[in-house]
């Protein structure tokens, strides 16, 4: 594990984590339609074609335009499917992430918990699926791209615009404001220079993996970074098979 890149601060204050490249080295969108593979709620032919845009979205980083093109898709995949469905399959769906969940930024969000902070995870993700992976980890809450719902079913459509940018700073904003804390004294986790609103609406931002434009950013404000290497990854598996197998 990295030295801890601020020592934290035992107050009522929170700490607020991206998920995609942050948390988890990946795209939980592409996690979500390979597991509604797996469960028969999609056909390959759809897999693919969600892949492929899931893939540009990696390249090209997470521009809007393309994030939106592709969260519409592999919703639009999921219309008809009930909440009660949908959240067994975010069961399924986290199952996978912890298996590419970045141990470093998992033991500081594990820190901030033992240090009596708040810790909600702010995503473009579908809400169910940030609410369960928040669950998962012992988290505050999740917070992500409403669903509209209607009789108990999916409709394929959201509530409103995507949980990115703007809209994770004014999530952030309101819990701020709800909780009375101050924003001098809480956090925010991130790899992308789209989460700027996030990472200036606190005292102490921290980026993970920054993209280009978010490190030389990260890098003129004196702002903490992480560079995190798969490698530790596979590490953790490794321990954790091991501690399986000798029943620890």
């Amino acid at each position: 594990m990295p030295e801890q890149p601020t020592q934290v601060r035992p107050l009522p204050v929170a700490a607020f984590f991206d998920i995609d490249k942050t948390l988890v080295n990946g795209a939980s969108l592409l996690f979500l339609a390979r597991a509604a593979r797996t469960l028969g709620i999609v056909s390959m032919r759809d897999l693919v074609r969600f892949g492929w845009q899931a893939a540009r979205f990696r390249r090209r980083g997470e521009h809007l335009g393309v994030l939106d093109q592709v969260r519409d898709r592999g919703m639009q995949l999921l219309a008809g499917v009930s909440a009660e469905r949908l959240h067994r399959l975010a069961a399924s769906v986290v199952q996978r992430m912890r298996l590419r969940m970045w141990p470093e930024t998992q033991e500081l969000l594990r820190a901030h918990l033992a240090a009596g902070h708040e810790v909600w995870l702010v995503s473009a993700t579908p809400d169910f699926l940030a609410q369960e992976l928040a669950a998962s980890l012992g988290a505050t809450g999740g917070i992500g791209s409403g669903l509209e719902i209607e009789d108990g079913v999916f409709t394929g459509r959201f509530t409103g615009p995507t949980m990115h940018g703007p809209e994770k700073a004014a999530a952030a904003k309101a819990l701020l404001a709800e909780h009375g804390w101050d924003p001098a004294d809480c956090y925010a986790y991130s790899d992308s220079i789209n989460d700027l609103p996030l990472l200036t609406a606190v005292g102490t931002p921290i980026v993970v993996n920054p993209d280009r434009e978010l490190a030389a950013r990260a890098e003129q404000a004196g702002w903490r970074m992480l560079r995190l290497d798969p490698s530790s990854i596979r590490a953790e598996r490794r321990r954790v098979r091991a501690a399986a197998k000798h029943g620890r």
